[in-house]
């Protein structure tokens, strides 16, 4: 009899177990360290994370690329380009030339151990973001979460509903 209480103490503590390890795995909010987005480019994953917090993924990626030199697209016009600016990157022609020349100094210094060179390395990542922002930013809310797809589409279809009928009073009748 006691080895069957042992048993059954045994599986209502397993059953416990696969059912705390599930709640926890249900938990759909990551947070992220802000001391790591100067060092770790963790604003890749942010970017990639549909409940990540725009504002904290705009700041992680503002950290990250505060004291680095942001790859340049061909034909890239800095006077026209708002991107730096939304980012909170934006420079005059000086402090741009000082950190290229600084960049450069770095890269030489990393070509000599072996390292990749970073702006290079992240360059498709910056493009997707430059993207991503377009995509999310009509879908922020105020506290910077960011609209479902789910509810994105709900709004969307809405709004033809509403169209229809709008069209549908207005058209002249026959």
């Amino acid at each position: 009899m006691n080895g069957k209480r042992q048993f059954g103490i045994m599986l209502l503590f397993l059953l416990f177990m696969c059912i705390n390890f599930t709640c926890l795995g249900q938990n759909e909010t990551k947070t992220y360290n802000p001391r790591k987005f100067r060092k770790e480019p963790i604003w890749i994953e942010m970017m990639n994370d549909p409940n990540a917090n725009y504002f904290q993924t705009i700041k992680a990626f503002r950290e990250y690329w505060k004291d680095r030199v942001l790859p340049e697209e061909p034909f890239e016009n800095h006077e026209t380009d708002t991107f730096e600016r939304e980012v909170g990157l934006e420079q005059d022609e000086e402090s741009r030339e000082e950190r290229k020349r600084e960049h450069d100094r770095k890269e030489k210094k990393r070509k000599r151990k072996g390292k990749p060179d970073e702006t290079l390395l992240y360059a498709s990542q910056v493009r997707a973001f430059k993207g991503w922002i377009k995509a999310v930013k009509p879908w922020v809310r105020e506290d910077g979460s960011i609209v479902s797809p789910e509810e994105q589409q709900k709004i969307i279809d809405a709004q033809s509903e509403e169209r229809k009928k709008t069209e549908e009073l207005n058209s002249p009748k026959k």
